[in-house]
């Protein structure tokens, strides 16, 4: 056989063991529970979150004060 089906047939199989593989990370670690919540959650209004490590930017005020934004 010439090396290029050779090659071929190699890289189809390991397509198949990854995409397997990450079928089954999948099942194990929940990600196929809840499949229709995803698309509401970004509906939700949320208080926006500061970075982590980070602490929120201050501004100064008219009369010269420091205050978080």
């Amino acid at each position: 056989m010439p090396v290029g089906v050779i090659l071929f047939i190699v890289w189809i199989l390991l397509e198949i063991v990854v995409v397997a593989a990450s079928i089954a990370w999948g099942f194990e670690n929940g990600q196929w529970k809840d499949i229709e919540s995803a698309k509401y959650d970004m509906l939700v209004d949320h208080e926006l979150q500061p970075w982590p490590g980070r602490e929120r930017p201050s501004t100064v005020t008219k009369q010269g004060e420091e205050s978080a934004i």
